[in-house]
């Protein structure tokens, strides 16, 4: 059977979808580039907040209206697990297969349904367990599969799914279920057969990175993690830590991460807001001045760490001072990269029942605040690297007005999708890290010239 993927959401998503062409290919089945030429379409849902889903939706809608007769549309992931009722009322879904459960996508494959898209064959979406499944789980595959070539020297690698936190606003609990860690052992295989097959930086992403390892009994499991990483990569690999509780940083992570230079000096960490009784509110650690002190403790051990962070406008209840101090935090603690949120009003989460919800234009007006303000701290923050080297990593090709080459990649400032973009004049090998050195910044991104 010839297949697509489409991947909607956040990488997590992206490794699941790996994941599943991974396994399709070792049955024998073919992936193609669109959805026209293929026998079966699979789109991985995302379900964050209700844009999200909203998107989901359109994208179904989409694909359905065009499928032939001889085609399949499967809808997996997230939505798939928290809203089967909306894609199951999308005519033209065929099957459902829930987000722990992609490792059975072969199953699926070939199964049949009825015209009218009413009967839907499900494939996990009894309760969320409080653990993975114990046969081979949604995080073991790469240690029997193989990755296809990719398109890109960086890659994604999921260390653990579910959250054990229950932050006010956020869903993802209820239908990932608590935190499952992967193996050490299968983490690291996993890191070596990317290695071996040309990726040069691994971005470890979690719901909450920092928590890794708990379940398996680990006092300081992302650090150990980090080191055991650290002996088995090449010195020219480099890892970059996404979604880390901030109040889970250890000073023992500091140490780890400022001795070995393959982890880069950037962290992401989602603060969702700055003051105390907003966070209370948002069910999340409301020591401010705590978070201030282990933002110093990283630039002190990383002079040049770059910090990025997600904050959430519009919580229930913030006020006009509420939302001050939030502006007063970041201008203080001169963050490098910020994504905002604007607060969505989720079902079944206890934010959705708290009193004095804002108004949608309240709402709207300070996240356009609050993005201003950031992108005049990004730009001054972007400008301390006028005159001076780094290395870059080369993802692409292109050419200039003017007709120069031109490559393009991302410095270790840069998270893939989601940061800014290194210019680098020539023409330079993908998948290379080159050193050069910046002439131009923008608000978000740089120009550089190649040395030697």
């Amino acid at each position: 059977m010839k297949y697509h993927i489409v991947t909607l959401g956040c990488p997590k998503n992206a490794v699941d979808s790996e994941g599943m062409d991974g396994l399709l290919t070792a049955e024998g089945h073919t992936p193609v580039a669109s959805g026209a030429e293929a026998d079966l379409i699979i789109v991985n849902t995302c379900s964050f907040i209700a844009a999200a889903r909203d998107e989901t939706i359109s994208v179904l809608q989409e694909l359905a209206a065009t499928k032939r007769v001889d085609q399949q549309i499967l809808a997996a992931g997230c939505m798939a697990q928290s809203h089967p009722e909306l894609i199951a009322a999308v005519s033209g879904v065929d099957q459902l297969l829930s987000t722990r459960e992609w490792t059975r996508v072969g199953q699926m494959v070939g199964a049949r349904t009825s015209a009218n898209g009413r009967e839907l064959p499900v494939i996990g979406l009894s309760p969320v367990p409080a653990a993975a499944p114990t046969s081979m789980g949604y995080a073991d595959w790469r240690t029997t599969q193989i990755r296809r070539t990719r398109a890109t020297p960086s890659a994604y690698l999921k260390i653990s799914d579910g959250c054990n936190l229950r932050c006010a606003f956020c869903t993802i609990p209820s239908f990932k279920g608590s935190m499952a860690s992967k193996a050490v052992g299968a983490i690291l295989a996993e890191a070596r057969e990317l290695s071996e097959h040309g990726v040069r930086e691994i971005v470890l992403v979690a719901q909450h990175l920092t928590d890794y390892g708990r379940d398996l009994g680990l006092k300081h499991g992302l650090a150990t993690l980090l080191e055991e990483l650290c002996q088995l990569l090449p010195e020219d690999t480099w890892l970059r830590l996404m979604y880390a509780y901030p109040h889970a940083i250890s000073d023992r992570l500091i140490t780890v991460m400022a001795a070995h230079p393959q982890i880069v000096p950037y962290l992401d960490m989602p603060l969702q807001h700055a003051h105390p009784d907003t966070l209370r509110r948002m069910r999340r650690p409301p020591d401010t001045e705590r978070t201030k002190a282990i933002l110093a403790d990283l630039r002190a051990a990383m002079p040049d760490m770059t910090l990025r962070s997600t904050f959430i406008v519009g919580f229930p209840g913030e006020t006009t001072a509420e939302f001050r101090a939030l502006l007063t935090f970041l201008e203080e603690v001169q963050l490098d990269r910020v994504g905002a949120f604007r607060y969505s009003q989720e079902p079944d989460t206890h934010a959705a029942t708290l009193p004095d919800q804002v108004r949608p234009h309240v709402i709207e007006k300070r996240w356009h605040e609050l993005m201003r303000l950031q992108q005049q701290i990004s730009r001054e923050r972007t400008q301390r690297w006028l005159g001076r080297t780094l290395p870059v990593l080369i993802e692409g090709r292109g050419q200039a007005d003017d007709g120069r080459a031109l490559s393009l990649g991302r410095s270790w400032r840069d998270a893939p999708e989601v940061d800014g973009q290194v210019f680098v004049w020539g023409e330079l090998p993908i998948g290379r890290i080159v050193q050069a050195r910046v002439v131009t910044t923008t608000d978000y991104d740089l120009w550089a010239e190649p040395l030697g």
